[in-house]
């Protein structure tokens, strides 16, 4: 029993060990950049690459624990050779990998990934980065570093594994525990599963680099790439350019609405919060009217569109002006978000403190690592609450987390962005008083969950009145996606990502007045960033909606496709049939072409990045 529990946890330290020895090989061989770290950054790769490799010695542990597991009734030398061929297969893999991410770095400036099996049918094109004695080298270093690994497995592990006895009794304890690694191997037990962004914590990019896994990372990459296998190529590069043209200019006067272009700014981004369900945008009246008294007391812009389905596409499109591609996510990608324009960032440039609030877990969906790209310095999570005020399913109610924002924003001269993320409103709509409706169907929860929500950002904006910063600050409160419920909104229905966004404030200069220029989440950064005297010409697909040439259109996307909305049309495209499933009798075939380049455009740009 004993030997057999000594050999699972010391097979797991084994490749825990491993990958350590990998990342201060990494650290070592780039060494310019190491040296660029503070002492503090560079030990604590180890410490945030700890989940990412204790999950990858997890998976290679589990099929050396199902055979220590059989052994227990029939032992023999069978089990040596079993784990030893394994293991020494895995070992080839894992030097190869460490080796040729080592040395794609330094050309790439980003961690292996299944990049390189978008290249394999040009060999050439590959390969062309680095001599032939530089492949020859590494082949030569993989080989080298695989016999004295494979040797020093052999010298911990033959031994033990050759005198192993029989024992029964032992084998449901060892199964539980081999069971038990998939605890490690998702990172915990909690709702959100591991991702590359436990890996993230500086605003050094490559100490985020160093702490990543490059074996995890490209095998993750692998399953997370399968939504990029499709091309969106309908046109030539010239006819796409002058098709998405019209689409893109950004040239005409800001329309001001602002009594300062230096406001602090709060952002509250509200689950789920569809159009249908706010009066003042939907046919129902009750369910938000704290929402609807401030979109009175501001600026509504009632026609808005979210950029996809899901609250990770939603931030990249606010945050980032980003849209999605169909069934995909700019926060998967690593090396897309790094060159990603964010407006964190670009207020930071203006000396704002920039923060994010969230009662939930920002592990969840790579959240981390793209927050901290974005020049997000500060962060409030489920960590930082306590265990009565984490209630809900996903974190902290939203009553909690408004109110500890409020706590964080104290009166004094320091500039600030304060993104607010809510979460009550998703399912399972669980709330903390009184619901408004009796029925306990979806729809009588969701709408009782956004009252709650609802409530709590009224008691948010009334307290916030009372502060000093008030009379300086902007607050935009958007939905991260809208919903299907609520008529069970298809994709062909865009009724389903229409979101209400609405601007109050001290720092604002008009009072009950409402912008029906269409638009998108995406539109977001133009037209804060225009509001500020600031250029966004590094935000491709954001619009400025309070500009005198605003073109009014909405695009989003779904697994299945995308729809572009005009002032008079829908059209609703399926990927998957290549045809245009919704759309006017009198079909506009240059509309359509238009639609078509801008989706086009994003997956280009997405790939040029």
């Amino acid at each position: 029993m004993k030997s057999r529990l000594v050999l699972l946890l010391g097979y797991l330290i084994f490749w825990y060990l491993l990958s350590v020895v990998s990342r201060l090989s990494f650290l070592a061989f780039h060494h310019d950049q190491t040296t660029l770290l503070t002492t503090w950054e560079a030990i604590a790769t180890v410490g945030y690459g700890f989940f990412l490799d204790i999950s990858l010695s997890g998976y290679f542990t589990l099929l050396p624990g199902l055979v220590l597991v059989i052994s227990c009734f029939f032992p023999g030398r069978w089990v040596y050779r079993v784990i030893n061929y394994y293991s020494m297969l895995i070992i080839s893999l894992f030097c190869m990998v460490v080796v040729v991410d080592m040395s794609l770095y330094s050309y790439w400036g980003f961690r292996l990934d299944a990049t390189p099996l978008f290249y394999m049918s040009n060999l050439k094109a590959m390969t062309a980065s680095a001599s032939l004695w530089v492949w020859l080298g590494g082949l030569l270093l993989i080989v080298i570093l695989t016999v004295l690994v494979v040797k020093g497995f052999r010298t911990l592990f033959k031994k033990p594994l050759l005198s192993l006895n029989k024992k029964p009794m032992a084998a449901p304890i060892l199964l539980l525990l081999v069971i038990s690694l998939f605890i490690p191997i998702r990172g915990g037990t909690g709702i959100a599963s591991l991702t590359i962004s436990s890996a993230y914590f500086s605003q050094n990019q490559f100490a985020n680099h160093a702490a990543i896994n490059p074996i995890w990372n490209f095998a993750f990459s692998i399953t997370e790439s399968r939504d990029l296998s499709r091309k969106y190529l309908y046109f030539s590069q010239q006819e796409m350019d002058e098709l998405v043209q019209p689409l893109l200019a950004k040239k005409g006067e800001v329309i001001p609405v602002l009594n300062t272009t230096r406001p602090n700014v709060i952002l509250i981004i509200v689950e789920s919060l569809t159009a249908k369900a706010v009066g003042v945008t939907g046919e129902l009246q009750g369910i938000t009217p704290n929402l609807d008294s401030l979109a009175k007391e501001g600026l509504l812009f009632d026609r808005i569109f979210a950029s996809a389905d899901r609250t990770d596409k939603g931030i990249a499109a606010i945050l980032s002006g980003y849209p999605s591609l169909p069934g995909s996510t700019p926060m998967k990608y690593q090396k897309l978000t790094e060159k990603l324009s964010f407006l964190p960032k670009e207020l930071d440039k203006l000396g704002y403190e920039c923060s994010f609030i969230y009662g939930g877990t920002l592990e969840f969906a790579n959240y981390r690592s793209y927050l901290v790209q974005s020049g997000m310095e500060k962060f409030i999570s489920d960590i930082d609450f306590t265990k009565e005020e984490l209630a809900s399913k996903w974190g902290a109610w939203d009553h909690t987390v408004l109110q500890r924002a409020l706590h964080e924003t104290p009166d004094n001269s320091q500039r600030f962005f304060k993104t607010i993320l809510t979460l009550t409103s998703h399912e399972p709509f669980r709330i903390p008083t009184k619901p408004l409706l009796k029925g306990k169907d979806k729809e009588s929860l969701f709408l009782n969950s956004l009252h709650y929500t609802d409530q709590a950002i009224g008691d948010f904006i009334r307290q916030a009145k009372q502060k000093d910063w008030w009379k300086n600050t902007l607050v935009v409160i958007i939905a991260d996606h809208g919903s299907l419920l609520l008529g069970y909104s298809g994709n062909d229905d865009f009724l389903r990502q229409h979101i209400p966004m609405i601007w109050i404030g001290g720092a604002l200069a008009v009072s009950d007045t409402v912008v029906h220029t269409l638009g998108s989440q995406t539109d977001l950064a133009a037209t804060l960033l225009g509001q500020l005297d600031m250029s966004s010409s590094g935000f491709l697909f954001s619009k400025n909606i309070l500009s005198t040439t605003a073109n009014p259109y909405a695009f989003y996307t779904f697994n299945e496709g995308f729809t572009f909305l005009t002032p008079t049309e829908v059209l609703v495209y399926n990927i998957i049939t290549n045809s245009y499933t919704h759309s006017p009798q009198n079909r506009n075939p240059v509309l359509e072409k238009q639609a078509k380049a801008y989706l086009q455009l994003l997956y280009t740009d997405f790939f040029q990045r």
